[in-house]
């Protein structure tokens, strides 16, 4: 009775073994499509993340490269003369070669159409040009008409190669009206343009990229056949897939009203594919419009890999249900010492698949703040490239209009104040950035060092405030008219590094300045005490009527690059907290609610 009693023990031990594995089966199978499906939605998240943040990326690339090509144009049309046609040449040779991996090359056109000069052509070679007449063309004309910079869109040349066009008029004053006297020209192969941004697309992200103009013409795309046509165009129509056309042709329209934004196609198939665009603001004016596709083929892998391994667990769950059946007849057959050393292993097993686990994680992260640091690394040379290049080619021009007169035998050249004030202003423009990038390693390396001594703050800000208004008056009289800084001195002492303490104060008053075009600037200073630490501080306050600070970078506005100004490279902030830290202080900004931003920092009195 005991032996039959005992067998139908170990049949119901069974049969409850084979249920719970096959209900562990159908539960791993509906867990493991519920994870698929999540995992491919988070996967074709990041992958619409990274596309917005590519194509942002991108259009600041554009518009760095872009940038120096128009400055190089403005300062070309101040200082063409055309009673010495072979200095002006010079000059043009030089800042072609600064800007030749993306220039074909800088045309002068007099006011009747004609070519002038062309940089790093002979003289020769010009005059077979002369003839040619330029008047009807768009960068004529349109400069022409408005007296004011041209940004053309695809235009096919007569050796059928498409270029963009930037032109920018030379003006001369008579009798104190501006007088129209020709053009001066940049023109930039679409295809060497196209394939640049192309390269600059990061390779997580699988896409193509496009430029259209704010009118619908594509000025580059992945088919070299559509540049210079119509979006809505026979052309173009006739290749976009019926099923897509009308979301698709909505999707163009809404990206040229001029803002960013992203959206997800869902192609034959049911391939998806995320488009976006971001607006390319030129002098504040809207003209492009620049695309990057992306398709989700890293999600559908993901998504079809996890439906394997779906399949594969399943099919896991089962052997190791039949496994622990052998081992469960094992165990009650004949050694119940099995089940322990059965035990000991599967807690060997989790400890180093937990172990493996936690490595995957800090690899990833490690990973994750190698490709931060790539990206900050990548972001930083290019804008202290842009800043460097922009005050660098003034000082060039200049230097070279000077050098030039010497070859007429002269020993003394005439400066005037204009020249010497902008090779002042850009040599200090040079000098600041030096000082910032030496005071961002200093930083980084934790040897920033205090020569701390004692000081009135009035003095300090009074300086500030004398040199700010100086360099007002040198490059934006008008603003200075409009702009009130107001500050009731007081004397309050303190036990800091004075010079460092000037330099974060001179920052947040440039900052104000900056983005306050007329209004007011007020400056407080007060003592309060902290009853916790028992000690006094010194909180100093600069608050202005401006535009105030956008809400997208008010988050990280004191973390390195944060800007969204078309100049400076976002140090400024990032240093000025690192040295209120050094002392022991804190600084912080609010928008204020009636418009206008203040920003604050504290520091211990002694």
């Amino acid at each position: 009775m005991i032996s039959i009693v005992s067998s139908r023990n170990n049949i119901f031990l069974l049969i409850l073994v084979i249920g719970v594995g096959i209900s562990l089966s159908i539960l791993s199978y509906h867990y493991s499509g519920l994870t698929a499906d999540q995992i491919g939605e988070i996967a074709s998240s990041d992958i619409r993340s990274n596309a917005i943040i590519e194509t942002d990326g991108l259009s600041k690339t554009l518009l760095h490269i872009i940038d120096p090509v128009s400055t190089n144009l403005e300062i070309l049309s101040k200082i063409v003369n055309y009673s010495n046609i072979d200095g002006t040449k010079l000059i043009m040779d030089e800042v072609q070669n600064s800007t030749k991996s993306l220039t074909e090359g800088y045309y002068w056109i007099n006011e009747d159409g004609r070519i002038v000069s062309i940089s790093n052509v002979n003289s020769s070679i010009i005059d077979s040009y002369s003839n040619i007449d330029l008047s009807n063309r768009e960068y004529f004309v349109i400069p022409k008409e408005t007296h004011a910079s041209y940004y053309s869109s695809a235009i096919e040349s007569i050796d059928k190669i498409p270029r963009l066009y930037i032109s920018f008029p030379v003006m001369e004053q008579s009798d104190g009206e501006p007088v129209f006297k020709g053009v001066i020209v940049a023109s930039i192969k679409i295809h060497e343009l196209g394939r640049f941004l192309q390269s600059e697309l990061a390779p997580q992200v699988a896409g193509n990229v496009g430029l259209m103009d704010k009118n619908g013409i594509i000025i580059y795309g992945s088919n070299p056949s559509l540049i210079g046509k119509y979006y809505l165009g026979e052309e173009f129509q006739s290749l976009v897939p019926e099923e897509i056309r009308g979301p698709y042709n909505s999707l163009l329209a809404r990206s040229l009203q001029g803002s960013a934004g992203a959206e997800d196609l869902i192609l034959d198939g049911g391939n998806k594919t995320t488009i976006t665009y971001q607006p390319v603001y030129i002098g504040g004016k809207y003209l492009w419009t620049l695309f990057v596709s992306s398709p989700h083929q890293l999600a559908a892998e993901v998504g079809f890999l996890i439906n394997n391994q779906k399949n594969f667990s399943t099919l896991m769950i089962l052997i190791i249900g039949a496994v622990a059946l052998g081992i469960a007849f094992l165990i009650l057959s004949w050694n119940k010492r099995l089940e322990s050393a059965v035990n000991s292993r599967t807690i060997e097993l989790k400890d180093a698949n937990n172990s493996l686990i936690k490595y995957n994680k800090l690899l990833e992260s490690a990973n994750e703040k190698l490709s931060i640091h790539d990206k900050m690394q990548k972001e930083f040379i290019n804008i202290a490239a842009h800043e460097l290049r922009t005050p660098i080619m003034p000082i060039l021009g200049d230097a070279i209009f000077l050098e030039k007169q010497f070859e007429d035998g002269k020993e003394e050249v005439k400066v005037d104040k204009e020249q010497v004030s902008s090779i002042i202003r850009n040599a200090k423009r040079l000098k600041r950035l030096a000082s910032d990038i030496l005071d961002i390693t200093k930083i980084e390396s934790q040897s920033l060092k205090l020569n701390k001594e004692r000081f009135n703050i009035r003095d300090i800000i009074l300086s500030s405030i004398s040199d700010i208004k100086t360099q007002l008056l040198s490059s934006n009289p008008e603003q200075l008219e409009n702009l009130d800084i107001i500050y009731e001195p007081q004397d309050i002492f303190v036990f800091a590094d004075k010079n460092r303490i000037t330099q974060v104060i001179f920052n947040l008053l440039g900052n104000s300045v900056k983005f306050t075009e007329k209004g007011s600037i007020n400056i407080e200073v007060k003592i309060e005490r902290d009853v916790v630490k028992n000690i006094e501080n010194v909180i100093i306050s600069i608050s202005d009527t401006g535009q105030g600070i956008d809400p997208d970078i008010l988050p990280r506005l004191f973390t390195k690059f944060t800007s969204k100004s078309f100049e400076g490279t976002g140090l400024g902030l990032f240093i000025s907290k690192s040295i209120i830290n050094s002392h022991n202080g804190k600084i912080w900004a609010t928008n204020d609610p009636n418009g206008g931003a203040t920003f604050y920092f504290k520091i211990p009195q002694q």
